[in-house]
């Protein structure tokens, strides 16, 4: 029989026992955290992955059971332990690459520690060649090779010769995310509308009673920039499968002239049309997001012949009224006047906007550079507070299209009270808020999003219109 004799501790005939949940053992809480840093590195979350490999490994105070190592029982947990240790230690230098960091002596010295292990051997080669030394890389392969040749009288794997091929050919997918080259980029199209020239790119084509699908971006865009951001093109080429996709900058912002000013959600409305006709459209699907999705309604509202339905996201239906249950919050203002201004403040307020991005550095230094090419400081405060001023509560009621209210439970930008209201008073409403704390459209889970816009385009019962074209216009 045990009889307890302190926190965890009990004794018996033989001697004690010490009894603990997994919570209390480190080695559990080590299982854990690279668990975790494994799965966020497989969502493409490197920053999140990265501090979670550094919690892992920061639990290690020395050799494992290093006073019952010995023991034949406590072998099999060694090994394994060690072992994970020293893959945490590379997929710890995986996360790192992936941000964009130069790692070159991190990689060095794993190697030196472990010169047999032939995935460190790779993570040096490709931390050389993103720094610009691909004399290097291929100088560490060819070490590797006689290291191997020496010792076993063999060649190093095929994950090695690989690498060293494509670094031969400067393979542009080894490059880190944000810095790998587009090649397939869409053609940027203009149209002029009172002398002012607006920007556009299509993707995907139509026919086959696919529809035609116009993005409506919100606050600052540029529709070559947005390309940079691998999740954001992944979420565009998705969308291009099921759809022939139209994205454009709006007046003021991006490709788009800047020197007629900014345009109000009434203005973007007619807008739409001008785009949809240049580009030989009859009519379209509306995809608008934050204050493009008003320019989204008052189009439908509009120019119903023109718009089969409307999917929003993020949407608010009047931000700055006083009562408004949707109302933006002052803290909300203040961190994103003070971020579009630049400086540390761009920190918090990815924290505020994309909480799941706040580690990833790349994702916060291309938001930056997104922001900045989007528009002038000035006119991205403008453009700001104009997005504070959207009031479509007088509009909603004359929307007669199918209208899809998109938004994320956790949204600390855009409360999701406005998409319960947008359900309640638009007269085909329907409502999918979908998990996350998120409200940047690309941070968290983009393809729930996807996977909730697929679901209603396939809903869709719209004769041939929607999936048809001037022929005169095709391929322009």
């Amino acid at each position: 029989m045990l009889e307890p004799v302190g926190i965890g501790l009990l004794t018996r005939a033989q001697g004690y026992t010490l009894a603990l949940s997994g919570a209390q053992l480190d080695a559990a809480e080590f299982d854990c955290a690279v668990a975790q840093g494994r799965s966020a590195l497989g969502r493409g979350e490197a920053g999140a992955a990265l501090a979670s490999f550094d919690q892992a490994l920061a639990l290690w105070r020395g050799p494992v059971l290093a006073d019952v190592g010995w023991e034949r029982s406590a072998m099999p947990e060694v090994r394994r332990l060690e072992e994970l240790r020293l893959a945490t230690m590379e997929d710890r230098l995986d996360a790192a690459l992936e941000l964009g960091r130069d790692v070159v002596a991190d990689a060095e010295a794993l190697v030196a520690a472990q010169p047999l292990r032939e995935r460190r051997w790779c993570q040096l080669m490709l931390a050389l060649y993103r720094t610009g030394r691909q004399v290097d890389a291929l100088r560490r392969a060819q070490e590797l090779r006689a290291l191997f040749l020496d010792e076993f009288g063999v060649e190093p794997g095929q994950e090695v010769r690989s690498l060293e091929e494509r670094i031969l050919v400067q393979d542009a997918a080894l490059l880190a995310p944000y810095s790998r080259p587009t090649s397939d980029l869409p053609a940027t199209r203009f149209t002029e509308v009172d002398g002012l020239h607006l920007a556009y790119q299509t993707l995907g084509s139509g026919g086959s009673g696919r529809p035609d699908l116009m993005l409506l971006p919100g606050l600052l865009a540029h529709l070559d920039v947005r390309w940079e951001n691998p999740t954001l093109a992944g979420f565009y080429r998705r969308l291009a499968r099921s759809a022939h996709l139209l994205l454009m900058d709006k007046a003021g912002t991006g490709l788009s002239d800047r020197r007629a000013g900014l345009a109000g959600p009434a203005q973007q409305a007619a807008h739409v049309v001008a785009v949809l006709d240049h580009a030989g459209v009859d009519r379209a699907v509306l995809f608008g997001i934050y204050d493009g999705a008003a320019a989204a309604l008052l189009a439908a509202a509009s120019h119903p012949d023109r718009v089969a339905a409307v999917v929003t996201y993020a949407a608010s239906a009047a931000p700055t009224a006083p009562g408004f249950p949707g109302a933006t919050s002052p803290e909300v203002v203040a961190v994103s006047r003070a971020a579009l201004q630049g400086g540390t403040a761009m920190a918090d307020a990815v924290e505020l906007w994309a909480p799941s991005r706040v580690h990833d550095e790349l994702f916060v230094r291309w938001g930056n550079r997104y922001a900045q090419m989007g528009a002038s400081v000035g006119d991205a405060l403008l453009v700001y507070d104009q997005m504070g001023r959207v009031d479509v509560r007088d509009t909603v009621e004359d929307v007669a299209c199918p209208v899809l209210v998109l938004h994320r439970a956790g949204d600390r930008v855009v409360p999701v009270a406005n998409a319960t209201w947008l359900g309640a008073h638009l007269p085909r409403a329907q409502v999918a808020v979908v998990p996350g704390e998120d409200s940047i459209l690309w941070a968290g889970d983009v393809d729930r999003i996807a996977d909730e816009i697929e679901r209603f385009l396939g809903s869709l019962d719209v004769p041939g219109a929607m999936a048809s074209r001037r022929a005169s216009l095709s391929g322009a």
